[in-house]
C-alpha cells in the first residue's frame, strides 16, 4: 500500500523527493517558510483490515520538516510509531485523533489502548504542502482548493471503511469529489452543560466505480474547541454505534 502511494505521489508530481507540482508558485506566494508535500501516515496494521480501516481526512500539517527525506510515507510512519502518544497535549489535534480512533475501534479489540490505535488508522491531509505559519495556524484556502483533486485517488488506494473528516476544508473534499448514497446531518441539543449544540453528520459515500462504499463521519477540527467539545461529548458515542452497525453489516 505504501508503494502504491509512492507511485501515486510520483505520478502526480507531489512526491517529496521529486516535487514538481504545477501549483507551487501560486500556493507558496507570500509564504517564506513554505515546505513542499508531506505524505500521509498509514499505520502498519491498517492494510490488514482485521479492524475497520479507519482514515482521518484532516486539514494541513501545521508544520513540516524542511528535509524531503523526512516527509516520505515511510519516514512519516517511522516518526509516528516512535512518538510517545501519552505525552501529547491532551486538548490538541493529534492526541484527540488517537483518542477518537481508540473510541471507534475498541469495540472490535477490547485490549486496544490509545497509543495502539495508531497501528490501525491512516491520516491524510487535504492540503499536501505546508505554509508553516506561526502557531501552526491553518493554511490559506488556496492550498486546500488546489489539492482537492489529489485526494480521491489516494483514498481509492487506501480503501477505507470509515472516513472521519476533521474540519470544513476536509468535508468539502467528500461533498465535492465523491458521490453520496446517504447523508444524515443533524443537530443534537446539549442542554445546559454547553452553550453550543453538538453537530452530528454521517453519510454513505461511494469510493469509486466497482469499489466498496465507506461510512463518513464529520467532526469539527479539535482546535475549534467551542464546537468540538460538545460534539466529542454528545456525537462521538453515536458515531461509535454507527461504526459498529456498519462494520457488522459488512461481516454478514
Amino acid at each position: 500500500m505504501l508503494e502504491e502511494l509512492e507511485e501515486l505521489y510520483m505520478s502526480r508530481g507531489i512526491h517529496p523527493l521529486n516535487f514538481g507540482c504545477q501549483y507551487l508558485e501560486e500556493c507558496s506566494a507570500n509564504s517564506p517558510n513554505f515546505t513542499e508535500a508531506k505524505m500521509s501516515f498509514v499505520g502498519p496494521r491498517y492494510e490488514e483490515a482485521t479492524l475497520p480501516r479507519l482514515l482521518f481526512l484532516s486539514l494541513d500539517s501545521g508544520d513540516a520538516d524542511a528535509s524531503p527525506q523526512r516527509r516520505t510515507a515511510k519516514a512519516v510512519q517511522t516518526m509516528e510509531l516512535a512518538r510517545d502518544v501519552e505525552k501529547l497535549p491532551k486538548h490538541k489535534h493529534w492526541y484527540r485523533t488517537h483518542e477518537m480512533a481508540f473510541e471507534l475501534l475498541r469495540q472490535f479489540e477490547p485490549q486496544l489502548t490509545i497509543p495502539d490505535a495508531r497501528l490501525y488508522f491512516a491520516h491524510v491531509n487535504s492540503a499536501k504542502c505546508c505554509q508553516n505559519k506561526d502557531g501552526r495556524s491553518q493554511a490559506d484556502s488556496i492550498l486546500f482548493k488546489k489539492c482537492r483533486g489529489y485526494i480521491p485517488d489516494e483514498l481509492r488506494i487506501l480503501a477505507p471503511d470509515v472516513v472521519v473528516t476533521q474540519g470544513d476544508a476536509a468535508k468539502k473534499v467528500i461533498l465535492g469529489k465523491f458521490c453520496r448514497r446517504a447523508h444524515d446531518p443533524r443537530t443534537i441539543r446539549t442542554g445546559p452543560k454547553f452553550s453550543l449544540d453538538a453537530h452530528y453528520e454521517t453519510g454513505l459515500i461511494e469510493l469509486g466505480p466497482g469499489m466498496k462504499s465507506f461510512l463518513w463521519l464529520h467532526t469539527h477540527h479539535p482546535n475549534n474547541f467551542g464546537m468540538f467539545n460538545p460534539q466529542r461529548t454528545y456525537s462521538w458515542p453515536l458515531y461509535v454505534e454507527e461504526v459498529g452497525r456498519f462494520w457488522h453489516s459488512r461481516q454478514t
